[in-house]
């Protein structure tokens, strides 16, 4: 099984302080962040600006790099939210950040590279129960009842579990009396919103909830 190592990066560096002799518009361009998202993750938010700015009355403009024009999901504070993020919400973002400062319009521009990755990785599990008949009807039933139980554990551990192949066959210990029910799984430890409680702004503490995260799946 591989696991593909989680980097993230911030933008980097502070905003420059304003010149008492201010143009008529001031304004800055940040670049270089470099945000990854696992494309099944269910809310996650990104800050208009690496840092916390204390400004009066902002505005955010939120734009990406594509034809297609896309409508943002916004908070007041600004951040970019993504609901149910997709391989194909990767791309270059811009969000630039209005307000007034000694009476002169100030704007600041943040640039971001977001992409979206996905954990590969997996396991071959089999299961074997034992059973005193081997009969079609009765084996599905009893499926259907291990695959409730499987959606129960994948919502808990956030997992996912997928049967391939199911056998019935008699024990070799007591082939006239006794069966056995082979159940084949592929398990993937990084199912559906698995890093849910991985949303942070401060990286350091995100990158160390994943590694707790993954501890735990595994």
């Amino acid at each position: 099984m591989g696991i593909l190592p989680l980097v993230l990066c911030s933008c980097s560096g502070q905003p420059a302080s304003l010149p008492w002799d201010l143009p008529a518009i001031s304004g800055w361009e940040h670049q270089g962040g470099l945000v990854f998202i696992h494309t099944e993750s269910s809310l996650y938010s990104l800050p208009c600006s690496p840092t916390e700015m204390e400004v009066a009355d902002p505005t955010y403009h939120w734009v990406q790099d594509r034809a297609a024009p896309k409508l943002f999901s916004v908070t007041k504070e600004g951040h970019l939210l993504f609901q149910h993020f997709q391989a194909g919400d990767s791309g270059k973002y811009s969000c630039t950040i209005s307000y007034m400062k000694h009476g002169v319009p100030v704007s600041q521009t943040f640039h971001y590279s977001i992409f979206g990755y996905h954990v590969l990785g997996g396991l071959d599990a089999v299961l074997l129960f034992h059973s005193k008949l081997c009969e079609d009807e009765r084996t599905k039933r009893f499926l259907w009842v291990l695959q409730d139980k499987l959606r129960q554990l994948e919502i808990e551990q956030h997992c996912k579990l997928q049967l391939t192949a199911t056998f019935c066959f008699p024990s070799l210990n007591n082939p006239s009396d006794e069966f056995i029910i082979q159940v084949q799984l592929e398990v993937s430890l990084f199912g559906p919103h698995w890093d849910k409680h991985c949303n942070s702004q401060d990286m350091e503490m995100v990158t160390d909830c994943y590694r707790k995260t993954v501890r735990h799946n595994l």
